[in-house]
């Protein structure tokens, strides 16, 4: 009687466990098929970032940037803190620079959204565009690219 009891608690206590669930905050899209600066404008943004090591990415902010404070932080160190607007435009609303050693995690202040940087994905990528999405599935669009498109 006491097996039947032990087992059925058991039975009962692993059926209520569940992974948890992730939400998806973000699509992931991989792009160097558009058109891109010319080298000297690369070059100077990247020096203007502080950003030609190998080590540094750069941080994109694009469209859908209404004002909301985003921070993006790598390995707890904070790397980009600020008020956050879309030029309509440009579709650009900011650009830093992030370490690419570690995940870097974005944090939106109004939506209450964070969003994961691979450090994986940041190594093999100098730009990194962070799109907001106002409607659909995923909050976010993130594209890796090696190409820096225009930002003004």
């Amino acid at each position: 009687m006491k097996k039947i009891v032990l087992v059925t608690v058991m039975a009962f206590l692993l059926a209520m466990c569940k992974s948890a669930s992730v939400d998806n905050v973000a699509d992931v899209h991989h792009k160097d098929d558009f058109e891109g600066v010319s080298a000297n404008e690369k070059k100077a943004l990247l020096k203007e970032l502080k950003a030609t090591d190998r080590r540094y990415s750069v941080l994109i902010f694009t469209e859908n940037y209404g004002g909301e404070k985003i921070i993006a932080s790598t390995a707890g160190k904070r790397m980009y803190a600020d008020y956050v607007t879309s030029n309509p435009t440009t579709g650009v609303a900011a650009t830093a620079r992030i370490e690419n050693n570690a995940n870097t995690r974005v944090y939106d202040n109004f939506n209450k959204k964070e969003i994961v940087i691979h450090e994986a994905e940041a190594k093999k990528h100098k730009f990194i565009y962070l799109k907001k999405n106002l409607e659909g599935d995923t909050p976010y669009t993130i594209t890796y690219s090696n190409t820096l498109r225009p930002l003004e």
